[in-house]
């Protein structure tokens, strides 16, 4: 059984990730200050920004899946270092301690905002789209950052041959209670969330923006299932597209989490289209399918019933 290392797995993404895959490797989670329990995962506290914490980790893993990072979604105020010492110093850390003790593989999750440039255009998305990050705003140094870690990740596959595979991800749909996220600084309910709530408590849902505006959706387990591949291909390079190809429309939302929420009350649906859209895109999986074998599984309709049937409707009420 592969030994895998996974960086940053107290979050809803790699918490998310290790109890679907936990049963094919012998996974060792990593948190920084919030410890958290897996049953058949192993826990070991580590700040990537230190580079002599890695001394404390075991040597001989086979893979080391990196989710770990700072995000606007996860940033209270606005510090901009932060980023650059997680973010960029802290992956090269990651990449010393793999090269230092000969581990053959890196998983890396990258964000779909070195090509938000391409949003809105109707167009799938390629892996190999040319970078069009946005340099203004919250999210800026961040991007930047990101896209730093990278570049360092392509020149330790070039200089050292480690193989590295950097999963572009949009948002990742988890069937956890961590509803709050920051915006600009601020504490917030996650906008699908309120949906949701507004659904069960008020039987009614605003609609903003263009209800036909689109974009992929992927649900944690297909995510998972995707990483799992990652971690056992033993020959794929480079970045490829983590999402599903399929995107989906406002209108749908809507209407599937009616369904799915209220399925015998009815739903009012107040349209707001001078209120601001959700992002317009989609990506090309065309390469991520073929190398990894991979199709998503999960509709929007089965990921939003199984996130009802693990945290129950009382989750989302009052």
């Amino acid at each position: 059984m592969n030994k895998v290392l996974v960086i940053g797995a107290s979050g809803s993404l790699g918490k998310g990730v290790i109890k679907e895959i936990k049963g094919q490797f012998d996974i060792t989670g990593t948190y920084t200050s919030r410890y958290f329990e897996v049953e058949g995962v192993k826990t070991q506290q580590l700040d990537i920004t230190d580079a002599n914490q890695f001394d404390a980790l075991d040597k001989d893993f086979d893979s080391v899946f990196l989710v770990a990072g700072a995000m606007p979604a996860m940033m209270k105020g606005y510090t901009p270092q932060h980023y650059i010492d997680v973010n960029t110093t802290g992956v090269l850390n990651v990449l010393e301690y793999c090269r230092k003790n000969n581990i053959k593989k890196l998983v890396y999750i990258m964000t779909f905002s070195d090509v938000s440039g391409s949003f809105y255009t109707g167009v799938p998305i390629q892996d190999d789209a040319p970078r069009t990050l946005t340099l203004t705003g919250d999210h800026a140094v961040y991007s930047i950052t990101k896209v730093a870690a990278c570049d360092l990740i392509e020149h330790y596959h070039q200089e050292y041959g480690l193989q590295t595979i950097i999963l572009r991800i949009p948002t990742v749909y988890c069937n956890d209670d961590n509803f709050n996220y920051y915006v600009d600084g601020e504490l917030k309910v996650k906008a699908y969330v309120q949906m949701i709530r507004s659904i069960v408590n008020n039987h009614s849902i605003q609609v903003w923006g263009d209800p036909s505006n689109a974009k992929d959706m992927p649900y944690i387990k297909d995510f998972a299932a995707l990483v799992s591949k990652a971690l056992l291909h033993p020959t794929a390079q480079g970045i490829f597209n983590a999402g599903t190809g399929h995107p989906v429309s406002l209108e749908e939302l809507v209407e599937t989490m009616i369904r799915v929420f209220s399925p015998s009350e009815a739903v009012t649906k107040e349209y707001l289209p001078s209120k601001p859209s959700q992002p317009n895109f989609t990506f090309d999986m065309t390469k991520t399918n073929t190398i990894f074998d991979f199709e998503p599984s999960w509709t929007l309709e089965k990921s939003l019933q199984d996130i009802l049937d693990t945290l129950g409707m009382e989750t989302f009420k009052g």
